[in-house]
């Protein structure tokens, strides 16, 4: 211990230990001379620091301060710290306060790192240079920062008073961290200057240099010296030969030429006649410079210098930041790994001959600086934050945009789309279904990485492989400037990979924007309707979304699941789940299981089924990637049938099986003799669900899989997209039950909910609950050679509600073991059943077409089969038969006279009232007649009323709350609530007898009752008419019965028979 140390403290005195022990543990061996004393010099060194800015704090050492080696750092110190030695507290505060309001400071550590500053990365001499700079001790080495580097310094033994380290992130196990070195190191030994006079060399300014090199055969084997004023700086060009700089030396500015010097391994190397530039700026072409090109406006990019601060980090693998919260910052068009580690908000750079891109497109909405090889990026000062805590996404995938710049040669506006393609698809699918290094590994022939498969066909179409390889002297040197930034095309985003959340979330949003009520339900119909018929038109309805309606078209991209718990399929990511209906092509049920991506989670046993099938062969054996020959059978039964029973887990093989397809049944794990035969451990024989016709009943195990066989062998197969023939069509709508099981292909026409088609006794009034629990199809069946295909009513009851997915107006399905029913007045509708089973066949089309109506004679609507359910005719209003008038409570629909509800019981919470009214017409065209019944706002129109008069007498009809005429012959027969004395009944009895009801119409209608066979038409009837005095006699077709869809004055109507043309 040296003599000036004996007079100190007991602190100072186990401190002055451990330093010693420190310096010689840590220190000694890496220093040249080893006779010197390194300890006093270690000492002397900290005090210093420590006293230069008059802290003494009654002690000349640090005392708080302890010493930390390289390899303690990277051990020990797992969270990024600073070190400032000689600060007060108050210096600290103030230097953190400057990391900004929103930035979380670099923690203070009071330690001091002593070591050796080199460019080698070991401790061999002749290991390669690559541009970096390390402290190295006894322990290890570390990688640093230095803001202003002297190179003199390399090599020397130096105290680091202030500095900042970075551990390696948590998810990077193999990585490293590193220093920053704010301020200049102090140096343990003094940096001495050889002694001597100074000696003269002889140099080439770079005038005189551009002219040799013109004559460059003359400069072999004559080494000179190059003197000059630095005017440009490349970036660091790293390829596995070396690594090197190209740096432009002019005389002084402003410079008539300027000569560009290779720094390799700090040797200069003149280059040839391409060096010589002229340092002139580069003329920036205007907006009118623009060209055309057949992909779009192409723009060219400006050349400039910009100092800043970066703000974010917006995708630090990819290399893209935010600077002064304005501007975007690329620099993935260098090779820019060593400053990768220092990047984040708060660090400020300044950028040399930075190329500037606005208006880029591709989702990128602000302007763009990206240097390419020419130009360079100088650290100017490091940031006083903490790094950010990025997630995994944010870590991972440097090697695949490297691959996208470097061998896709992809320009900046395609570039900046594919990170935030990558990143969106990161989101999506990282860590559940792929770890992210496996996502955005880098691609090779023989492995291809999937990040780059699902943007390869993007890429492909917009940036075709095959691009030039970039020449890192060629884009440095050459005049006029060429590189992939100097040129650009503004990207309209081909396309984005939303999550399913973000996609439900935006198809809700869309919907209820586009949600009309109108369209639901049309004004002068809607003003009729009680609270129950509103709210069942109003409960359901639906809104198509094509991928054309989002803009940028979206991508849906996501892992098929097999859901045990809801026996559907789902498309799932990493926000969420959507159920889904995939269509195979030509109309096929999507069948093959190997589509499931994924093994679901097992909830407990909820669902199940049954499926009949039959054996096609007996048990077999896997051998190698095939199947061995089939085991023979017990049973000689080509046909022997087994009813497969699936619950629990085996649910998830539900929208796979369809009639008519051939599956393997494949059970794991070793043979097992009998297991799919009849006295196997998994069949269940004379169980309540096997069937006459079956063999067993087997039950589909949870670990057991489906695969897809050919059935093009399969005799019989179902075709769903056969039409009906005519046979079949009679039998469905004949009043024949003795096979009350049947099947067909339709297209769905309207979906409505309706009321249960038994209602239950104790169904509450108002119970909208209850209303909803039965879901109605009007379908238009597919049958051979019909011109105008039949109408049916299906029905969906619980406990099959809801209805499958795909059960859309417009789509094409397929019903199969429907039960046909026959209703009171002889309709013929159906309803689902345990054994239903329904294929969609096509979904609706994505543009809806309105077809009028078919203009036909009534006639036409007597013969069986060739009739529409729907059409208009011209005919004339013949005569009414019925009319009635009144106001109902809108929430019970009892009568309501003076706005008053006449029910007894419990007060209805609401009181208001709704009008309603019937009339019932007759009508002909000459071919045959029809009663025509008019409803709510059509009895307007019958009555030839404009809105005005049809609103007066609705309020003369809301006194008495309801008037009724029964019109039979000449005459009218009045209902109780009525009396003929009456302005109002005196009134609608001239009405409904005058000529302004009576007269020609144009008539839209459908059927009042579904076509069936099972009421045979009556025979025309013969019929006396009475023409002056002469009588006649004609045979005259059934009436027939329509509902009114529309009615419309015909052009060749009477003005008599206007009302409504004085409204």
């Amino acid at each position: 211990m040296a003599v000036g140390w004996a007079q100190v403290s007991s602190s100072e005195q186990a401190w002055l230990e451990d330093a010693q022990v420190f310096i010689q543990k840590t220190l000694c061996p890496a220093v040249k001379q080893p006779h010197v004393q390194l300890t006093p010099l270690v000492i002397d060194c900290v005090k210093t620091v420590w006293l230069s800015q008059g802290r003494n704090q009654g002690s000349t050492l640090p005392l708080s301060y302890s010493f930390v080696s390289v390899q303690d750092l990277k051990t020990h110190q797992h969270l990024p710290c600073c070190s400032h030695l000689s600060w007060s507290s108050t210096a600290y505060q103030a230097w953190a306060q400057e990391a900004g309001p929103n930035g979380n400071p670099l923690p203070r550590e009071q330690l001091l790192l002593l070591g050796t500053l080199t460019d080698l990365p070991g401790d061999l001499e002749q290991e390669c240079r690559n541009g970096s700079l390390y402290v190295r001790d006894n322990t290890g080495v570390l990688s640093c920062e230095l803001i202003d580097l002297d190179l003199s310094w390399l090599g020397h033994l130096f105290l680091f008073p202030h500095w900042s380290y970075l551990p390696p992130a948590r998810w990077n196990s193999s990585g490293e961290g590193h220093l920053e070195l704010w301020d200049a190191p102090v140096p343990v030994f003094p940096l001495t200057v050889s002694p001597g006079p100074l000696t003269p060399i002889p140099v080439l300014y770079p005038e005189s240099a551009s002219r040799l090199l013109r004559l460059r055969n003359k400069l072999r084997g004559v080494q000179r010296n190059l003197a000059g004023n630095l005017v440009r700086l490349s970036a660091l060009v790293k390829s596995k030969q070396k690594a090197y700089f190209i740096l432009s030396l002019g005389r002084s500015p402003p410079a008539v030429t300027h000569v560009s010097v290779i720094v390799q391994e700090l040797e200069l190397e003149l280059e040839g006649p391409l060096l010589e530039t002229d340092p002139k700026p580069l003329p920036m072409p205007s907006v009118s410079e623009d060209e055309k090109d057949p992909k779009g406006l192409v723009r060219y990019s400006r050349l400039l210098s910009y100092s800043g601060a970066v703000t974010g980090v917006l995708n630090e693998p990819a290399g893209v930041y935010e600077l002064d919260g304005q501007l975007g910052l690329c620099l993935a068009y260098q090779q820019f790994r060593g400053l990768r580690r220092v990047m984040r908000p708060g660090v400020c750079l300044q950028l040399q001959d930075v190329h500037l891109l606005q208006s880029v497109g591709g989702g990128t909405r602000r302007p763009v600086l990206a240097p390419c090889l020419r130009g360079a990026v100088l650290l100017q000062s490091f940031s006083r934050q903490k790094p950010g805590t990025h997630s995994s996404r944010q870590a991972y995938g440097a090697s695949l945009y490297e691959q996208l710049v470097w061998e896709r040669q992809l320009g900046l506006p395609l570039y900046l789309w594919a990170t935030k393609a990558l990143e969106e698809l990161a989101c999506k699918l990282c860590p559940h279904v792929l770890r992210h290094h496996q996502f955005l590994q880098h691609s090779s022939p023989g492995s291809p990485g999937l990040g780059l498969q699902l943007l390869a066909p993007t890429l492909d179409l917009l940036a075709p492989p095959g691009s030039p390889v970039r020449n890192p002297h060629s884009e440095i040197l050459e005049e006029p400037h060429h590189c992939p930034l100097q040129k650009y095309t503004r990207l309209q985003t081909p396309s984005s990979f939303p999550t399913l959340a973000a996609l439900k979330e935006e198809g809700q949003r869309k919907a209820w924007a586009s949600f009309d009520p109108k369209a639901l339900l049309p004004l002068p119909e809607a003003s009729h309707l009680s609270s129950c018929q509103l709210n069942r038109r109003l409960a359901w309805s639906w809104l198509c979304l094509l991928p054309s309606a989002f803009h940028p078209a979206q991508v849906l991209l996501g892992v098929l699941v097999a859901s045990s718990h809801k026996g559907c399929l789902q498309l799932r990511d990493q926000s969420g789940s959507l159920p889904c209906l995939l269509l195979a092509k030509h109309s096929q049920p999507l069948s093959d299981p190997r589509l499931i991506g994924a093994s679901p989670e097992v909830p407990k046993p909820t669902l199940s089924f049954c499926v009949l099938g039959s054996w096609l062969g007996g048990t077999q054996r896997k051998e190698g990637t095939g199947w061995g020959l089939p085991e023979p059978q017990g049973n000689d039964d080509k046909d022997q049938k087994v009813h497969l029973i699936f619950f629990g887990a085996s649910v998830r093989w539900f929208e796979f099986l369809h009639p008519g397809q051939v599956y393997r049944l494949v059970a794991p794990g070793p043979p097992t003799p009998m297991l799919f035969e009849k006295d196997g451990s998994s069949c269940i024989s004379r169980r309540p669900l096997e069937l006459a016709a079956c063999a067993s009943c087997l039950t589909v195990q949870d670990n057991w899989t489906l695969e897809l066989e050919s059935s093009q062998d399969i005799q019989d197969v179902l075709d769903a997209n056969k039409a009906l023939p005519e046979s079949s069509l009679t039998d469905l709508l004949s009043d024949n039950l003795t096979d009350s099981l049947v099947s067909f292909s339709a297209e769905i026409l309207s979906r409505t909910l309706c009321e249960p088609l038994v209602a239950s006794l104790w169904m509450k009034l108002g119970n909208t609950g209850a209303m909803r629990r039965c879901v109605k199809l009007t379908v238009a069946l597919e049958t051979a050679g019909c011109e105008f295909p039949p109408h049916l009513d299906v029905y969906i009851e619980d406990p099959h509600l809801p209805p499958s997915l795909g059960l859309l107006p417009g789509a094409r399905v397929h019903f199969s073991q429907l039960e046909k029913r026959v209703s009171r007045s002889h309709n013929v509708y159906c309803c689902f059943r345990s054994s239903t089973y329904v294929q969609v066949l096509s979904f609706p089309p994505e543009t809806t077409i309105s077809v009028p109506l078919p203009y036909i004679y009534l006639a036409q609507l007597l013969q069986r089969g060739q009739s529409p359910f729907q059409a208009t005719t011209s005919c004339h209003i013949v005569s009414v038969f019925s009319l009635q008038l009144f106001w109902v409570c809108a929430y019970c629909t009892s009568i309501c006279p003076q706005g008053k509800c006449s029910r007894l019981g419990p007060t209805c919470p609401t009181q208001t009232s709704v009008s309603q009214a019937t009339i019932r017409l007759l009508v002909e065209d000459g071919t045959a007649e029809a009663v025509v019944t008019c409803r709510n706002h059509h009895v307007a129109a019958a009555l030839g009323l404009c809105p005005r008069e049809w609103a007066s007498l609705l309020e003369f009809v809301r006194v008495p709350g309801r008037v009724g005429l029964q019109f039979a012959g000449p005459g009218a027969q009045l209902e109780s609530s009525a009396r003929v004395d009456e302005p109002m009944t005196m009134f609608l009895w001239t009405l409904c007898t005058s000529p302004s009801v009576l007269r020609p119409i144009v008539l839209s209608f459908e059927l009042e009752r579904k076509p069936s066979k099972i009421v045979p038409l009556e025979p025309p009837r013969l019929q006396r008419f009475q023409c002056g005095e002469l009588p006649f006699l004609t045979h005259v077709n059934p009436r027939l019965r329509l509902s009114c869809l529309s009615i419309r004055e015909s052009e060749h109507s009477s003005s008599l028979g206007a009302l409504a043309s004085s409204c």
